[in-house]
C-alpha cells in the first residue's frame, strides 16, 4: 500500500514534533525486524529530540534483549503520548495494548494492509522490511530537515534488514536494500560481532534444532512440516517465539517449495508458513491470519485443519510447478 510516501512522511515527522512523550510497540514475539524497526526509530528520534520521553514497549526476547532493553508501563503513562507501532501488520498481534482511543496512534509497516488500526497508516510492501522503510522514512527527513542517524540506530536497522531478508538470501532482498546495508556499515558498529552474537545459540535450542531435523515430515511432493507440540517444547524448555526462530532450517532441503511449523499453543495451534515460490499468504488469509507472499502466518483450531491446510500448500506447489515448467 503505497499512498503519497512524502505526505505521510511529513504528517508523521510533524506528529512527532508536536508531542513530548512518544510510546513505540512492535508485535508479539519479536525478531530482529520488530527489534531494528522500533528501537531504531527510537534513536533516530532521541538524538533529534533530546528533550523528548521516549519509551520502548514490548515482551524481550532472549535471543535479541541483548539489543535494549524495553519499559513496564501502565495505563497512566499513555496520558498525552503519541503511540507508533511498528512492523505489525494487525491490531491483535500489537504487543502490550494499554493506549486508547484517545491517543493518536501510527501504523509503520511492511505487511500486506489487512488492518489499518492507524489513525496514519504508513505501509510500504515493496520493501525488504519494516527497517528498510525506517530508513527511507529517515532519509527523507534527513534531505528534508536535516534530520540524523546516529551509531545506534545503523545498527539496529542493520539487524533488522538482516534478519528480514535471511541474510540478503530472500527475494525480497533488492539491489536498493543492498544499497542502504552499505549506507548503513560506514556508521561505527562492529557488524561481525553483532552478527556473532545474533547468532549465539543456548544448549537447549542446539538440541531442539536437532529435534527438527528429525522430526520433519515430507507431506507432499515439495511441501514439509513440523508439529511442535506442549510436550516438545516443555521438553526442551521453550517457548513458542522461540521455536519459530527455527522455521527456516529446512530451508535448504532438495526439492522443497513450501512448508510450515505448526506450534501447539494450547488453545489454538499457530502456523508458521514459508515458500521459496508458490504465493502462500492468501493459504494464511483462509486460515485466520496473513502475511508476505512468501513468508506468513496463520492459526488452526486442530491437527485436522493443519490437514486441511497442507492440502491447500500442496495444492499451491503443485500449480506452481505446472505454471514455471
Amino acid at each position: 500500500m503505497i499512498e503519497n510516501l512524502e505526505e505521510l512522511y511529513d504528517s508523521i515527522y510533524l506528529k512527532i514534533k508536536e508531542n513530548k512523550k512518544i510510546i513505540i510497540h512492535r508485535h508479539e514475539r519479536p525478531d530482529p525486524d520488530a527489534y531494528g524497526s522500533q528501537g531504531a526509530l527510537a534513536e533516530i528520534i532521541k538524538y533529534n529530540f533530546p528533550d523528548k520521553e521516549v519509551i520502548l514497549v514490548g515482551k524481550e526476547s532472549p535471543s535479541l534483549s541483548f539489543l535494549f532493553s524495553t519499559k513496564e508501563v501502565e495505563e497512566l503513562d499513555y496520558n498525552n503520548a503519541l503511540v507508533i507501532v511498528t512492523d505489525t501488520a494487525n491490531y491483535p498481534r500489537i504487543d502490550g495494548k494499554l493506549f486508547s482511543d484517545n491517543n493518536f496512534l501510527i501504523k509503520i509497516d511492511h505487511h500486506p494492509p489487512l488492518d489499518n488500526y492507524g489513525d496514519i497508516n504508513l505501509v510500504n510492501i515493496n520493501v525488504s522490511s519494516c527497517s528498510e522503510l525506517i530508513y527511507d522514512f529517515y532519509d527523507y527527513l534527513n534531505k528534508k530537515y536535516d534530520i540524523r542517524l546516529n551509531d545506534t540506530a545503523a545498527k539496529l536497522l542493520y539487524v533488522g534488514i538482516v534478519g528480514d531478508t535471511g541474510r540478503f538470501l530472500f527475494p525480497n532482498t533488492s539491489s536498493k536494500t543492498m544499497l542502504i546495508a552499505s549506507r548503513l556499515l560506514t556508521y561505527n558498529f562492529d557488524m561481525v560481532e553483532l552478527i556473532e552474537k545474533i547468532d549465539i545459540t543456548s544448549e537447549k535450542m542446539m538440541r531442539f534444532r536437532a529435534f527438527i531435523f528429525e522430526n520433519y515430515v515430507v507431506y507432499h511432493e515439495g511441501v514439509a512440516y513440523l508439529k511442535i507440540t506442549k510436550e516438545d517444547m516443555d521438553k526442551y524448555e521453550i517457548e513458542p517465539g522461540e521455536v519459530s526462530s527455527g522455521v527456516n532450517l529446512i530451508r535448504s532441503l532438495e526439492g522443497l517449495l513450501a512448508w510450515c511449523f505448526a506450534i501447539d499453543e494450547g488453545n489454538k495451534i499457530r502456523v508458521r508458513i514459508r515458500s521459496k515460490g508458490p504465493v502462500i499468504n492468501g493459504i494464511a488469509e483462509k486460515y485466520n491470519g496473513g502475511g508476505h507472499r512468501l513468508a506468513s502466518g496463520a492459526t488452526v483450531k486442530d491437527w485436522n485443519e493443519l490437514d486441511d491446510l497442507l492440502d491447500d500448500l500442496a495444492n499451491a506447489v503443485f500449480k506452481y510447478k505446472k505454471a514455471t515448467k
